[in-house]
């Protein structure tokens, strides 16, 4: 039984023939008058008005900081008076108030919208148990809080969880 070797010389074609093989293209010529050529614009970030960004973010931050606080009215003062969330608001922090002691802490806030009247931040919070005698799992939350305007004032009107992530230590 005799074995051969071929040598890469010995394979038919050659590296300019071969299927795959690397092709040189010509580059398209760029309009004379310095226009671009049928090339999209990138998507341009929304710009956001600053002062309105930072009241948002003030808002989400005095909620939190009422929460450390343990200060329902203070909370109930950053939501919104014709939100569905008000009755159950004061029922869940009068009790959460009453057992536990909680560490929030935000991780980041991010506008994603703001309207006329209405308003959209996505904010990533932990919250830990420091101390109680209720049962709590220490997580890590990802809202999206819709503010709408009360008057003059931003407030929290709904708050949907898109994800949360139990800590395990």
């Amino acid at each position: 039984l005799a074995t051969s070797l071929l040598q890469a010389q010995d394979l038919p074609g050659t590296a300019t023939t071969l299927p795959g093989a690397s092709t040189t293209v010509a580059p398209e010529p760029k309009p004379a008058d310095g226009a671009k050529a049928d090339v999209p614009p990138p998507p341009e970030k929304i710009k956001l008005d600053a002062a309105a960004v930072k009241e948002i973010e003030d808002v989400v931050k005095t909620n939190v900081h009422a929460m450390s606080k343990r200060n329902v009215n203070l909370v109930l003062d950053t939501i919104h008076p014709e939100s569905p969330l008000v009755e159950s608001s004061k029922d869940m922090l009068t009790y959460i108030f009453a057992r536990l002691q909680l560490r929030y802490t935000l991780q980041q806030i991010e506008v994603k919208d703001v309207e006329p009247g209405e308003a959209k931040v996505e904010v990533l919070q932990v919250t830990q148990k420091l101390s109680g005698n209720a049962a709590f799992r220490d997580n890590r939350i990802r809202l999206l809080h819709t503010l709408r305007r009360d008057g003059q004032k931003w407030k929290i009107f709904s708050s949907e969880a898109l994800m949360i992530e139990y800590l395990r230590y």
